[in-house]
């Protein structure tokens, strides 16, 4: 019996014109403390060399955050509610996967099926146990996890390089390269730290004022409770994990200060292995032929709403990512005024943005909507707002407009958070004075905009439940035990705190089953 030839998918839905990406994610890379960003330290010179030719998006937001849900959301084009992604393990991190097909095909599958082979290079999948990841690539490359879950970017750079030498020169690849460096917790000490110390003073905020303040909000991350010694927050760490660059606590601008020297330390230590990518790129004369996107999973809080090295809430600090694309023969095109685009986009954006540079269709199912035009020169307002999501340590929704950030509170966690919140972001950038009283009518508004927004996608468009409210009465952190915490409270001599934080877990809106 003959057999039938075998047909490619490129020969199926068409094969685009030589393309290569290189596709750089950095974990937890606040936007504001890199070069292309403005930030005064000169932390990231590889990534000033990159921008030079590229368009930066200064006002580029995670849909959904933090680790996994975010990279759920990018990978398919579709936000948390429609995953069912919207926290970093459990039953809540996991994606629907019965919608990954044509109609909404993961990101990676579809361009291969458009004659583009799709490489990750990340130990992302097996730290979340969110394998459902590996079905964007077709090649997935896992190194040693030289620093215990994570990978040291060194590992990561040799990874990379060796594949590029093995296949750069090829046509059509996407490659994935994520560094982990800018994660908690900031290992970077010594050689890096010093760069960053001499480039200049560490940011003004938080000053001695507000570090003070913050001695009063509670809650894991928090100034007087940085680590966990039992894995919910009920004992003191022992010692810092890294005391060169992580202090015991947050009490005065010098802890601070050595906090920020150890995420920046971080930064700069990824930024070089990026020169050596590039530097590798260039060795193989297709430098100036590959496309680079640089961006981030999520951001970080350095202070914001009172946390330290994390990013567990929905706010700016942690919902604010760099994205960066030099894309060859278009983005050094475009009037050095038109560089830097200040539309609010979604990360998610990226995946019809990347199909309508390569020339092929978007798939029906993705929720993005494409900025090519604003990578090409034309005219680009963006879009009128985002809704923004985090449901791994709390469970909290957020309107971002060009003026204001609007936080729904589902579930607290253990923060010292209100149900809502409204800032004047652009003017309060660290979200310092809540004016949701002072503003009632914008703050009723953009509850309106939420709601309408969560009803269309959980019941208009077909979908399954809304995830954050299926799962909001089990509470977001499953790692985290309250009653430890309040115990901890009461020993570190802060029972005003152990009263507030039992009298906000029985109010009825956060009254869950669990706790």
């Amino acid at each position: 019996m003959k057999g039938r030839a075998p047909v490619s998918w490129g020969a199926r839905f068409g094969t685009v014109a030589a393309v290569r990406i290189l596709y750089v994610d950095v974990d937890t890379l606040r936007a504001d403390h890199t070069g292309p960003y403005g930030y005064p330290r000169r932390v990231t010179p590889n990534l000033d060399r990159i921008a030079a030719d590229s368009v930066v998006f200064t006002r580029c937001y995670c849909s959904d955050s933090p680790c996994a849900p975010s990279r759920a959301a990018w990978t398919s084009g579709q936000f948390g509610i429609t995953t069912g992604a919207i926290a970093n393990f459990g039953p809540a991190s996991e994606i629907r996967m019965f919608d990954r097909t044509r109609h909404a095909p993961f990101f990676g599958g579809h361009l291969y099926r458009h004659g583009i082979h799709t490489t990750s290079i990340s130990c992302f999948p097996e730290r979340h146990l969110a394998y459902w990841y590996v079905g964007n690539f077709r090649e997935w490359i896992k190194p040693s996890l030289s620093n215990g879950d994570d990978e040291d970017g060194q590992t990561v750079t040799d990874a990379a390089i060796e594949w590029l030498r093995r296949r750069g020169r090829a046509e059509n690849w996407l490659l994935q390269v994520h560094f982990w460096d800018p994660h908690i917790p900031y290992l970077e000490s010594g050689h890096w730290v010093n760069v960053v110390a001499e480039s200049g003073p560490a940011p003004d905020w938080p000053d001695e004022e507000a570090i003070a303040a913050h001695a009063d909000v509670y809650g894991p991350h928090t100034a007087l409770d940085l680590y966990e010694g039992d894995g919910s927050w009920s004992v003191p760490a022992a010692t810092s994990p890294n005391p060169a660059t992580m202090p015991d606590a947050i009490t005065s601008r010098s802890d601070f200060v050595r906090l920020v020297n150890g995420y920046d330390g971080a930064i700069a230590y990824f930024d070089d292995n990026l020169g050596r990518l590039l530097h590798t790129l260039s060795e193989l004369g297709i430098l100036d032929e590959t496309a680079v996107i640089v961006t981030s999973d999520h951001g970080e809080c350095l202070g914001e709403n009172g946390c330290y090295g994390d990013h567990p809430m929905a706010n700016e600090a942690s919902h604010h990512v760099p994205l960066i694309i030099r894309w060859p023969g278009t983005t050094e095109k475009v009037a050095p005024a038109l560089r830097q685009v200040e539309g609010l986009v979604y990360q998610l954006d990226l995946c019809p943005t990347v199909c309508d540079l390569l020339d092929i269709d978007t798939p029906p199912g993705w929720e993005g909507l494409s900025f090519a035009a604003a990578l090409q020169g034309e005219h680009f307002t963006g879009r009128p707002h985002l809704m923004l999501s985090h449901g791994a340590y709390t469970y909290q929704r957020s309107v971002r407009t060009p003026e204001h950030l609007y936080i729904r509170t589902l579930h607290p966690g253990m923060w010292r958070i209100e149900r809502e919140q409204l800032y004047a972001i652009e003017d309060d950038p660290h979200m310092t004075r809540d004016i949701v009283q002072e503003d009632n009518g914008a703050a009723t508004h953009l509850a309106g905009l939420l709601e309408e927004w969560r009803r269309t996608y959980a019941t208009m468009l077909g979908a399954a439940p809304d995830p954050m409210e299926a799962r909001r009465y089990e509470s977001p952190a499953e790692a985290f035990s309250v009653a430890n915490y309040l115990q901890r409270l009461e020993k570190t001599g802060r029972s005003h705190l152990a009263a507030d934080l039992s009298r906000r877990l029985a109010e009825p809106w956060v009254l869950s089953q669990r706790w």
